[in-house]
């Protein structure tokens, strides 16, 4: 693929595919812009004839224009939007999943009790051990599921959300927290100036890719 058809591509895909369907019934296009059209609206469901039927009915009765955002919103992301999803998930999905298992009954009395032993802490029965996790004391939740106070694991729901308290309270919580907010502006910040530059390609910039 060379670089004039990929960013056809590009610029194609960052606009609304109302806009794009009334694009290619205008005609007047060169080939490779015009074939890159219509592989864009080939990813987004529009081949072949029911590309032909959406193009007659914009005729008939033509839609109202779609959301700023659809296209970039859609089932297939922009490609300059993947790396910031990826980064997102990879953050908030570790995180999510092990409070999430905190907060499970049984599962939960696991976690506490191993991890306390992972963190070096006595688990005795009789005496209640300091036992520091993220500058909080779980000295007393150890003890407590030692000796089967919680056996249930019924308090497990707002362990977890005493536990992610402390943790978003902490130095490594609050920089993950920052991450995760950055990420999602930068994300946005991107998003908004793809549509930007879909909006120019139709309104400032279509000549570029009309034919003589």
């Amino acid at each position: 693929m060379n670089a004039e058809l990929r960013a056809l591509l590009d610029r194609f895909g960052a606009m609304e595919t109302h806009v794009l369907l009334l694009r290619y019934r205008a005609g007047g296009l060169l080939p490779e812009a015009e074939a890159a059209l219509i592989e864009v609206l080939s990813d987004r469901g529009y081949a072949g004839e029911v590309l032909e039927q959406k193009v007659a009915a914009l005729d008939v009765a033509p839609q109202a224009p779609a959301p700023a955002s659809a296209s970039l919103r859609g089932k297939r992301p922009h490609p300059e939007l993947r790396k910031f999803n990826l980064a997102l998930w990879l953050l908030v999905a570790p995180v999510f999943v092990f409070f999430l298992l905190l907060a499970i009954p049984i599962l939960g009395n696991y976690i506490v009790i191993g991890g306390a032993s992972a963190l070096g802490c006595q688990t005795g029965e009789n005496v209640i051990h300091p036992c520091h996790f993220l500058y909080w004391d779980i000295g007393d939740m150890v003890n407590g599921y030692m000796v089967d106070a919680f056996l249930a694991g019924a308090a497990n729901p707002l362990i977890s959300c005493l536990a992610f308290a402390a943790f978003v309270r902490s130095l490594p919580g609050a920089a993950w927290l920052s991450a995760v907010i950055g990420v999602f502006a930068a994300r946005e910040v991107k998003r908004y100036r793809l549509q930007q530059q879909g909006r120019r390609a139709v309104f400032g910039q279509g000549e570029s890719v009309e034919g003589g």
